[in-house]
């Protein structure tokens, strides 16, 4: 149960994905809705980070966007998003779905999803298909 495949991972994944651990990445304040960070991560390699902060600048939900490749882990075009727990189901992952869909092509079917973010995805989809929308593309 200790080897890498075992809890020494799920204890690893757990804490590396912890709201604290992924928000202390960024500044500690900045302005109010959703705004870009560029998430340099090594010379010449980047992520393209949206920001939601509440009225007091506070980072309360985080986009990811993965405009290359970054092995194992990401393929170019696979997203995550984070909110801080306590603000869950009040539409921030939507506006920043939204917003990084306005910017970038997003590749639902090659996503790898939480059993919450599986739902948020299918949730999301089937209200553009009821409104008539389309704003994600297949491939």
């Amino acid at each position: 149960m200790n080897s890498e495949g075992g809890l020494a991972r799920i204890l690893r994944e757990t804490v590396a994905f912890s709201w604290p651990s992924q928000a202390g990445q960024y500044p500690a304040d900045g302005p109010c809705g959703v705004s870009y960070f560029r998430g340099d991560v090594s010379p010449g390699s980047y992520v393209d980070c949206l920001l939601y902060r509440d009225k007091k600048g506070v980072v309360v939900g985080i986009l990811n966007r993965y405009p290359k490749d970054f092995p194992p882990y990401e393929k170019a075009g696979n997203i995550n998003i984070f909110v801080r727990p306590d603000m869950l189901r009040q539409g921030i992952a939507t506006m920043l779905l939204r917003e990084a869909l306005t910017r970038w092509h997003v590749n639902f079917e090659q996503q790898q999803c939480t059993p919450s973010g599986a739902a948020f995805l299918d949730a999301f989809i089937r209200a553009d298909l009821k409104k008539g929308k389309r704003g994600w593309r297949r491939g």
